[in-house]
């Protein structure tokens, strides 16, 4: 079983033996000068290069935040510069919270009415009413997770969670990680229903996601980043060297058994899904609580529908979701929080019904990386995603 080490062990505990970077910190700079001309370049450039970028965006704050937190171990102007960076990234959750739920409440006429000289904007006070429940929520949520800063609420879940109360980079980590998760599931509390799903948000993605072959593309470019961001997040080139990353990781080279325990686990879980499903909906149809849409989140999800979606989701949901969530998280925060993190990324396009489902099988995950290694998690993740994809296309039902 692969067993969790501390990227700073306790006084008590004698340091594990963890490879030193040697000479690899040149190669961490070149990486984020990489990143940044890249990014650069995309946005320049527009279109796919644009999209490239955009992904970019997504991932390599985090990554930043990570070197940060580690320079921040030795280093007060490093601890500084997080909790700075730190700031700005949970002021970007927070926007990106406001940005979809306003996006879900007001029509587009109403917010250009906004910039429009001489013209009142005709906006609902109700809609407005929402945009502020969110900001109250969002602040809520900010203040809960800055709990994580005090050294008795470390030392209580170090208990339970294979945390280092002592540790900077696990400070951050926790903080961060909690703030996210909670700030994800901000639009769905004050909507009651997935913001992307909303009938104004998807007039506006209809068109952009109905573009299958750039909208696949950019499902890549998630991959293309998070590996190198993972990389670079649990220490690569401050840290450790490259053959202790991806051990930290849970990256190996599978053998035909864990392919076959992750094919397995992926079909067993495809079978589950599909005998829970009528009980679950059973349950929230009986309690009236509002269930995903659908036939919205089919025409979201329309790119994908084909076998080469079918395989591009199943790869860079299945690696990409595991290398974040049970690579790089699990290993420090626990399965239960890593996986809250894993279950508020799909906040946005699944209601609560939904949501219940991708915790089991987030845990089930959790589970199986414990047990083995991130790369058979992935492999039962992938196949998962992939045989659902083809049951869609092929509108095979097994009940």
């Amino acid at each position: 079983m692969f067993e969790p080490s501390t990227f700073d062990s306790p006084p008590s505990v004698p340091p594990p033996v963890v490879p030193q970077a040697t000479g690899s910190g040149w190669i961490l700079l070149g990486l984020y000068t990489l990143f940044f001309v890249a990014i650069g370049v995309g946005f320049t450039l527009g279109g796919t290069a644009g999209s490239f970028a955009e992904m970019g965006i997504t991932f390599v704050p985090f990554a930043l935040l990570a070197t940060l937190a580690y320079l921040g171990r030795t280093s007060m102007p490093g601890k500084i510069l997080t909790l700075g960076w730190l700031a700005m990234l949970a002021l970007g959750m927070v926007l990106v919270s406001f940005s979809m739920v306003s996006l879900a409440v007001m029509p587009m006429g109403d917010l250009t009415n906004l910039g429009a000289p001489n013209a009142a904007p005709q906006i609902d006070p109700a809609a407005l009413g929402t945009v502020a429940l969110t900001g109250l929520y969002s602040v809520l949520a900010l203040l809960f997770s800055l709990l994580g800063f005090i050294p008795w609420v470390r030392q209580q879940l170090s208990r339970v969670l294979p945390l280092d109360p002592d540790s900077f980079v696990h400070t951050i980590a926790l903080v961060s990680v909690t703030a996210l998760s909670l700030i994800s599931f901000v639009p769905l509390l004050v909507l009651g229903e997935p913001a992307i799903l909303s009938e104004n948000a998807m007039s506006v993605l209809g068109e952009s996601m109905a573009e299958g072959t750039d909208a696949l593309l950019t499902q890549t470019y998630t991959l293309v980043w998070i590996i190198p961001a993972a990389i670079i997040a649990v220490g690569y080139g401050l840290r450790r060297d490259f053959r202790a990353t991806l051990e930290r990781l849970g990256l190996v080279w599978p053998t035909w058994g864990q392919i076959s325990v992750g094919i397995g686990a992926a079909l067993i879980l495809v079978l589950a899904v599909n005998l829970a499903e009528p009980g679950i909906a059973w349950l929230w149809d009986l309690m009236g609580w509002p269930q995903t849409d659908g036939e919205a989140f089919g025409e979201l999800m329309a790119f994908a529908f084909s076998p080469l979606g079918a395989v591009v989701i199943g790869v860079t949901a299945g690696l990409g979701e595991e290398l974040g969530v049970r690579g790089i998280l699990q290993p420090r925060l626990g399965i239960f929080l890593s996986n809250l993190f894993f279950t508020s990324l799909h906040a946005l396009q699944y209601n609560w019904d939904a949501l219940l489902v991708v915790f089991v099988l987030g845990t089930i995950f959790g589970l199986l990386r414990k047990r083995t290694n991130v790369t058979t998690s992935a492999i039962a993740h992938g196949v998962y995603n992939f045989t659902l994809v083809m049951m869609a296309i092929y509108e095979i039902s097994l009940f």
